[in-house]
């Protein structure tokens, strides 16, 4: 099994992150951590680097060993978050996405969109929220 998890340094996305490799050693399934970034203009290669770099160590952080076994990912593409995040899960044959969820309010939401809203509506396999 192969679970995603969706993850922005939030503390919801950590929370989600632990409750994911719970998930992950009772189903004996692999992570794939994903940071999604929308890139609009081109990325100097050390800003990437650095970029990745981060995004794993904060994850080895939070993981603190290889149980269960996962992968760090950064997706950098002109696509929204919501939309790298569904198109990684198809193309991965996801089995259970994992998501930390902030509350916002219907305007919030009009304005400046929802990544979580995005996933859980068009998700080719069932999502899991987390509430810090």
């Amino acid at each position: 099994m192969k679970f995603l998890v969706c993850y922005d340094e939030t503390n919801e996305a950590k929370e989600a992150l632990k409750v994911a490799q719970e998930h992950a050693r009772v189903w004996n399934a692999k992570l794939e951590v994903v940071n999604a970034v929308i890139r609009i203009e081109p990325l100097k290669h050390s800003r990437v680097q650095k970029m990745e770099e981060n995004l794993a160590g904060q994850v080895k952080d939070i993981l603190g060993s290889d149980d269960p076994p996962y992968e760090v990912q950064l997706l950098l593409t002109d696509l929204t978050s919501g939309e790298q995040l569904v198109k990684f899960a198809e193309d991965l044959n996801i089995d259970l996405i994992f998501l930390g969820i902030v509350k916002k309010s219907k305007v919030g939401k009009l304005l400046f969109g929802s990544t979580a809203q995005y996933v859980i509506l068009h998700a080719p396999c069932p999502v899991v929220t987390v509430q810090k």
